[in-house]
């Protein structure tokens, strides 16, 4: 098990590393390398599903001594939700590299980025401690700044800058508080130890707490991002390339989310229960907030990045909630937000290759031309606006469902995001896809060839898969999302 964990890490990086040294002239081999080494990462996932540590707590696995005379180490290990989010990203990099055009393809700069990115994101899903979690959080800005950067759209140095400038200030926060929590680590134990045991068993003041679960939290929900800290993202998504915007609306949002209930909650949980109707408020602001501007976007693409806004709000109200069925809605959300909304950027991106047009407006009647198209559109529509039999459903019921008794009227308000949700995904569809033709240019676009219906496939299979049989994927989290409902609610009988 612990080998298969390190190959994790090492198959990414060893790709990469493999295509950056592949001459430019042997081009055609940089798609089929990178896939075949992301097929590899993402069987290995498959196969950790049915290991021992699938369906449990993080449990430490491995410690490599870094700087011995203070007592740092790098630790690593597994969890039921890590394993999932650790399948999600491996997909959703197949699947990515799979769909790309030939301009990107044959790129070793950008196959190479986009397994840098798989390498950083693995890092932060099996680290067992804050500094390799602070680490692998700042590589994550590495691969995805080139990718944005060099091969975004028109606006992408503005994008690229605003996205780097938010993300960098967050983890400033994020460093200070490790380097705190180190300090009080050594007052207690004699070593700068910041491993996720060594936290578990700390005594903290109830300010320190607070402190820290602020510092921590904050430069967590600048990646979520949550109102009114998501700005960077519309432009973000806008201005990336496919394959960039499907693992930043798949995976990178979901690190934030997933810091939360790694570090903020089990170790600074005062913090949390004084803080938690603060980010409630504002996670029900974004879900609104963030349905009624998709409702006014032109820009298909825009539109579904503050869908992502509204989407990730709903997580954030469910792991404020702090109840266990709460809690385990919004990390099934997390997975199916990542299908969904990934699904939805690679559509885009194959009309785009065609029209190279992504107003709304320009379009009409397009499902006689497109029928499959259209279809996969409207199916992982309904999916994303949580249609009952899809994944979108289970997630947020779950959510809506934990939430109520702690927050009736924010849930309330919270579930009319829902509706908005419908209107801004249909409504679009309506404009895009039905009547009759407005423009000649529609009249000859091709419909999804054999590469790219195999790489919208699996996750097209994996929304009724889950919305059909949501048991299977609750089973991974039911551990950890009922460790940190205990936690809370002990803390909350303490106080």
């Amino acid at each position: 098990m612990i080998s298969i964990m390190f190959s994790l890490l090492l198959v990414p990086l060893f790709s990469a590393i493999l295509i950056f040294l592949i001459p430019n002239s042997r081009k055609e081999t940089f798609r089929p390398i990178g896939i075949a080494f992301s097929l590899i990462t993402l069987t290995q996932c498959v196969y950790l599903l049915f290991g021992e540590y699938a369906k449990t707590e993080f449990t430490i696995l491995s410690t490599f001594q870094w700087i011995q005379s203070y007592g740092i180490n790098l630790h690593f290990g597994l969890s039921g939700m890590s394993t999932l989010l650790l399948l999600l990203s491996s997909l959703l990099v197949f699947v990515s590299l799979l769909s790309i055009g030939k301009d990107h393809s044959e790129s070793k700069g950008f196959v190479g980025s986009l397994l840098m990115l798989h390498f950083a994101i693995n890092g932060v899903f099996i680290s067992g401690d804050l500094i390799s979690l602070f680490i692998f959080f700042e590589a994550l800005l590495i691969p995805m700044y080139f990718l944005m950067g060099i091969w975004g759209g028109e606006n992408r140095r503005y994008a690229t800058i605003k996205f780097i400038l938010y993300t960098v200030f967050g983890s400033v926060f994020i460093f200070i508080g490790t380097v705190y929590t180190a300090v009080l680590s050594f007052g207690v134990n004699g070593r700068l130890a910041v491993d996720f045991e060594t936290l578990s068993s700390l005594s903290l003041l109830e300010s320190q707490s607070k402190t820290l679960f602020l510092l921590f939290t904050f430069g967590f929900l600048i990646k979520v991002p949550i109102f009114p800290l998501h700005t960077w993202l519309p432009d973000a998504h806008v201005e990336a390339p496919t394959a960039g915007s499907i693992m930043l609306a798949g995976v990178l949002l979901k690190v934030g989310a997933y810091g939360i209930l790694r570090v903020s909650i089990p170790f600074f949980t005062e913090g949390f229960l004084a803080y938690k109707n603060l980010i409630a408020i504002l996670s029900v602001i974004g879900i609104i907030y963030g349905a009624i501007v998709a409702i006014a976007q032109i820009d298909i693409k825009k539109l579904i990045a503050y869908s992502s806004v509204s989407h990730m709000g709903f997580v954030m109200l469910g792991i404020s909630a702090g109840g266990f069925l709460s809690i385990e809605g919004a990390i099934i959300q997390m997975i199916n937000h990542g299908i969904t909304a990934g699904a939805l950027f690679m559509l885009v991106g194959f009309i785009y290759e065609r029209r190279h047009t992504r107003k709304i407006s320009d379009f009409g009647g397009v499902k006689i031309s497109m029928p499959r198209y259209a279809a996969i559109f409207l199916f992982t529509s309904f999916a994303s606006i949580g249609l009952p039999g899809l994944n979108g459903f289970v997630g947020e019921f779950m959510i809506l469902m934990g939430s109520f008794n702690s927050y009736k009227i924010l849930t309330s308000f919270a579930a009319f995001g829902v509706v908005l949700a419908a209107i801004y995904m249909l409504w679009a569809y309506q404009r895009m896809f039905t009547g009759p033709i407005k423009y000649e240019e529609n009249e000859s676009l091709s419909d999804l060839n054999s590469r790219e219906t195999a790489s919208i496939a699996p996750l097209v299979l994996l929304m009724l898969f889950i919305g059909i049989y949501p048991n299977y994927i609750e089973s991974f989290v039911i551990q950890e999302a009922s460790f940190l409902s205990d936690t809370i609610a002990m803390f909350k009988d303490l106080k």
